[in-house]
C-alpha cells in the first residue's frame, strides 16, 4: 500500500510461484480498493506493507509488516549475493545494507524529507516540461551532463527549470539535468550502502523502471545495477514471503 500505486500479489505457499499480481494508483477510497482483492483472491495468510498496511490490516486481516522487513525479505531471497538495494519510491527513497549469508538487515538510510528525492519529483518536473514520463526519460538520454540544477527543493527547482526553459536551454538538457539532481541523493544514500566487496546492486520500486536512470546510477557508482522484471512489486513479494513464515510460525504453536 505505497502513496503512489498499490500492489499485490498472491504467492503459492510450495513452489513460491506468482499465481497472481494486482497493481493501481493509490486512490481516495482505499477501502474500496481493498475491497476489489478480497473479493476477487483467496488466502491463507497475508502480510501488508507500506504507508496504508495498518488499513489494509483492519480491512483484509492478516498481519503488518514495515517496508524495510519487505524489501530485505525480497531482496535475499531473490538476489542472495546482493547486499546492497535501492527503493526509489513515490514519496521515499531507502537503502539497505543486508547481511548475504543469513539475510538479516545490517543498516538503512530514508530520504523522506522532500519529494526532491523521490519518484513525486520526476512526475512534477514532467509536468512543467510538458512531457509524460517516457519523453523525460528519453529526452534525459539524449541530454548533456555540463547542466545543474542547484535547488534542492521541488518548488525552487520548478522555478528553476523554467528559467532555464525562457532561457533557450533544450529540453534534452534539462531533462538530463533533472535526472542527474536526483542521482546525487541516490548516490549519497546508496554510497552508505555499499562495502568494498560490492560488485553490484540491486534498484527496485518504480522509479526504478526509468531507463536513463538506472544507466547513469550505474555509472556514477561504478557497480552493475540489477533490476528485477516487476521493480515495484518487490515490496509485495516481501510481503507474501513473510505471510510463509507467520503461516509456518502458527502451525508450530498448533
Amino acid at each position: 500500500m505505497g502513496s503512489r500505486s498499490i500492489e499485490f500479489v498472491l504467492l503459492d505457499g510450495e513452489t513460491y510461484e506468482i499465481t497472481n499480481r494486482f497493481q493501481a494508483e493509490t486512490s481516495i477510497d482505499l477501502a474500496s480498493q481493498l475491497s476489489v482483492i478480497k473479493e476477487s483472491n483467496s488466502w491463507d495468510a497475508l502480510v501488508s506493507t507500506g504507508y496504508g498496511r495498518h488499513l489494509s490490516q483492519k480491512i483484509l486481516g492478516g498481519e503488518a509488516a514495515t517496508e524495510i522487513k519487505a524489501y530485505t525479505t525480497s531482496a535475499h531471497h531473490f538476489y542472495k549475493e546482493i547486499e546492497t538495494v535501492i527503493d526509489l519510491g513515490g514519496q521515499d527513497t531507502k537503502a539497505l545494507l543486508i547481511n548475504r549469508q543469513n539475510g538479516q538487515l545490517l543498516k538503512f538510510e530514508m530520504n523522506d524529507k522532500c519529494s526532491a528525492g523521490t519518484g513525486k519529483f520526476f512526475e512534477m518536473m514532467a509536468a512543467t516540461l510538458g512531457l509524460s514520463l517516457n519523453e523525460l526519460v528519453a529526452a534525459a538520454i539524449k541530454g548533456d551532463k555540463s547542466l545543474e540544477i542547484n535547488s534542492t527543493c521541488t518548488v525552487f527547482a520548478e522555478s528553476e527549470v523554467i528559467s532555464l526553459l525562457t532561457t533557450g536551454i533544450s529540453v534534452e538538457d534539462i531533462a538530463r539535468a533533472i535526472h542527474e539532481s536526483l542521482l546525487k541523493k541516490l548516490v549519497s544514500l546508496a554510497s552508505k550502502m555499499i562495502t568494498a566487496d560490492s560488485s553490484s546492486i540491486l534498484f527496485v520500486g518504480g522509479g526504478a523502471k526509468n531507463g536513463a536512470l538506472v544507466t547513469f546510477l550505474a555509472d556514477a557508482l561504478d557497480k552493475k545495477v540489477i533490476v528485477p522484471e516487476y521493480p515495484d512489486f518487490f515490496g509485495a513479494y516481501g510481503a507474501a514471503l513473510l505471510s510463509k513464515n507467520f503461516l509456518n510460525k502458527n502451525k508450530e504453536k498448533q
